[in-house]
């Protein structure tokens, strides 16, 4: 399923917590989410560009954050993101997880995370894996 946005949200979630990935297409009268299961990946349209975003494998995570101090506990998922056309820049602070009671936190990107996704250019056809920590 592909989207035509300039921003995405991803929502992520484990055990307790549903395990999906959310991506709203940004727009005047906001479309609800498309959620894709763990390890599914999801096309990113905007404009010429095409990114792929494929993220599993949360977990509880306890990794210390230089400078960032988690209020409950740290999970972590691992992601990939792909360039399809163009030349893409990850969104990495788009990205947040949703609880199954609807509870959703945003993903760490206040300070640099250890083997986080990186936020550089992705020229197409190539693609960068990372960690997002929420």
């Amino acid at each position: 399923m592909e989207f035509i946005a300039t921003t995405m949200k991803t929502a992520v979630g484990a055990a307790a917590i549903a395990a999906a990935s959310v991506f709203g297409a940004a727009s005047a009268s906001a479309a609800p989410p498309t959620i894709q299961g763990f390890g599914t990946s999801e096309r990113l349209v905007d404009g010429p560009m095409v990114t792929s975003y494929t993220v599993g494998n949360l977990q509880l995570s306890d990794v210390t954050i230089a400078g960032y101090l988690p209020q409950g506990q740290l999970y972590s998922a691992d992601v990939t993101g792909r360039s399809v056309t163009g030349t893409i820049t990850p969104l990495v602070s788009s990205f947040s997880a949703r609880a199954a009671n609807g509870d959703t936190y945003g993903v760490v990107n206040e300070v640099p995370a250890p083997g986080g996704l990186n936020p550089a250019p992705i020229l197409q056809g190539n693609s960068q894996s990372g960690v997002l920590y929420f």
